[in-house]
């Protein structure tokens, strides 16, 4: 199979390794990955979400800050 994209084999290709400094967490309701923070709160990195309709809510923008107090 040959994939054309512009995108370089990093990108494409993501191993677990990359993902273990991140939490994967629910946040109202959908599985997210989020970074902690030295305050504690959260900072949201990706939405695992299968329904489209999800990436388009404003909260779960990447970089979102999420208060754990």
């Amino acid at each position: 199979m040959i994939l054309y994209t512009p995108l370089s084999y990093e990108d494409i290709h993501v191993t677990d390794a990359d993902y273990q400094q991140y939490e994967l967490i629910t946040y109202q309701a959908r599985p997210c990955y989020a970074e902690r923070l030295e305050n504690g709160d959260l900072r949201l990195i990706q939405l695992l979400s299968t329904n489209p309709s999800d990436y388009l809510h404003e909260q779960f923008t990447p970089g979102t800050i999420i208060s754990t107090s």
